[in-house]
Parts: structure tokens; C-alpha cells; sequence
């Protein structure tokens, strides 16, 4: 395992309050839909590999059945790791249910189930913090109150959210830990026009959102931005980082967090670098 350094402490205001993130070793890992690379991703066996690793967190992905129901998968529609092809909020959660979703990555994983929001929370609770990736905006303020009815709003990131997804999550849940992802518009400044711009924007907006760090794609930003992001205090959250060469260069450059599908490959880069 890596070595645990002095953690920074991420800074959100609200109120006339601090409110406080504190990452328990720089950078932190986070596995990717749990440990994927390894496991049926989204599945409780890809959560409880990842906490057997000892990563710092989990990563899922959270959609909503067709009754509201937040579930934890990743794309619009079931077709790509089972044989239903429908839409996930055009069924069921007893619908959903009877979907299998790990035997694609093995017989040994048959039995995998789509999770509900609440399985997921109760799964990890008082065991790893677990990041909440938003895939539609409609599950915004079901997942906050399921974060909230669970007690977990100090162990639960959400990311996946737009400048004005984090504005509306903060406004449901003041306490909540919410990354502004860098992607649409902006990340295009970021990709195409300019790294300046992008970094201005991002800091206006980080500011008036009062989020706990920048999420972005490690091939759209540039080591520069992350570098001069890093120097004006504004936490960078790295995905999806697979190759252990970019994860020690990402972590030299000053990313708070790298997530990985190989969370085990980025843990034993990070050793070896000291």
C-alpha cells in the first residue's frame, strides 16, 4: 500500500460555517464502478473486492427504475452487460431484479443482482466512503434523500453533476460532498480553445457553488491545468485512470484522487514511487 501522507483538507463553505472533506492520503483511489477490472462492475462483488483491496472509496454509477427507484448502473439502457433491451427507468425495480448482471464477466458471478440505492449505502456503511455518480439529473433529489434517510451525508461524494446539478444538489443537502465535473461546454475550452479560460471558469463556478473539487476526464486536462488548478486550491478528482505511468504523473502534478477500472495496478505504482 502507499505510503498515508499528511491529508489536505478540502475547504466548503456554507453558511457562516466550514464544512470539511478530508482525504485520508494524497492522492486518493478510488475504484471505478467498484473494482471493474476485475469484477461485474456495479455489482456487490465489485464493492466488496474494492474494500477487500483497501481502496479509499468506491465509485457507482445511480439511475432510476421506472417507479423512481434509484439503482445502481451505468448506461441508459441494460443491453450491454445483460440480455433485456430496454431502458432501466422503463422497468420495474421487481423487473430489474430479475436481471442478471454478472454472468457476462463469469459463471462464478451468476447470482449478481442490480442494487438499489439503499443496498449500496448499507453495504458500505461505516466500512469506505462511496461516491455517487448522477446519471440523470431526475435522481438527484431521490439519492440526497436516500443519503440523508441512511445518515451517510459525511461518508457520500456525488459527482457526475453540471455547475447547476451542483448548485441544486447543495441546495437539497447544504453538508453534502458534490464535484462539478468538467466536461460539455467547458471541457471543450479545456480540449480545444483554452486551459486558462477553462481553469477561470471552473474557479467563478466553483466558488459560487461552494463544491468540494473539479472532476475531469485525465485525458482532457492537461497537466497544466491540473498543475496550476492544484496551486489556487481547487481539488482535482481524476478519472478513469488505468495506466500506472499517468497515475504517478497525475499524482506528482497534485490530483487529489485518481479513480480506476485497476485500482490494485495504481496502488502498486504508487508504492513503488514511494
Amino acid at each position: 500500500m502507499p505510503p498515508t501522507v499528511q491529508a489536505p483538507i478540502i475547504h466548503v463553505m456554507h453558511g457562516g460555517g466550514v464544512h470539511m472533506y478530508r482525504v485520508t492520503r494524497t492522492p486518493q483511489i478510488v475504484a471505478h464502478r467498484g473494482f471493474s477490472g476485475r469484477y461485474p462492475e456495479n455489482t456487490r462483488a465489485a464493492i466488496e473486492g474494492a474494500i477487500a483491496l483497501g481502496v479509499d472509496m468506491v465509485e457507482v454509477d445511480v439511475r432510476l427504475s421506472r417507479e423512481g427507484v434509484p439503482v445502481i448502473f451505468h448506461d441508459a439502457r441494460l443491453g450491454h452487460i445483460t440480455d433485456c433491451p430496454h431502458r432501466v427507468d422503463a422497468l420495474t425495480i421487481d423487473e430489474l431484479k430479475t436481471l442478471d448482471i454478472g454472468r457476462w464477466r463469469g459463471s462464478q458471478f451468476r447470482h449478481e443482482r442490480i442494487l438499489t440505492l439503499a443496498e449500496a449505502l448499507e453495504l458500505v456503511h461505516k466500512r469506505i466512503p462511496i461516491n455517487l455518480d448522477i446519471k440523470t439529473p431526475a435522481a438527484m433529489a431521490p439519492v440526497v434523500s436516500a443519503v440523508q434517510a441512511r445518515k451517510m451525508v459525511d461518508d457520500v461524494v456525488l459527482s457526475g453533476c453540471s455547475w447547476v446539478q451542483a448548485r441544486r444538489a447543495r441546495r437539497l443537502e447544504p453538508h453534502l460532498h458534490v464535484l462539478m465535473n468538467i466536461d460539455g461546454l467547458l471541457g471543450t475550452f479545456l480540449r480545444l480553445c483554452s486551459a486558462r479560460l477553462a481553469l477561470l471558469i471552473s474557479h467563478l463556478q466553483m466558488r459560487m457553488t461552494q463544491v468540494a473539487g473539479l472532476n475531469v476526464s485525465h485525458r482532457v486536462a492537461a497537466d497544466h491545468f491540473i498543475r496550476s488548478a492544484t496551486a489556487r486550491n481547487l481539488p482535482v478528482w481524476t478519472w478513469t485512470v488505468d495506466d500506472p505511468v499517468r497515475a504517478r504523473q497525475l499524482a506528482k502534478l497534485g490530483a487529489i484522487s485518481i479513480t480506476s477500472n485497476w485500482p490494485d495496478r495504481v496502488l502498486t505504482a504508487l508504492q513503488a514511487t514511494g
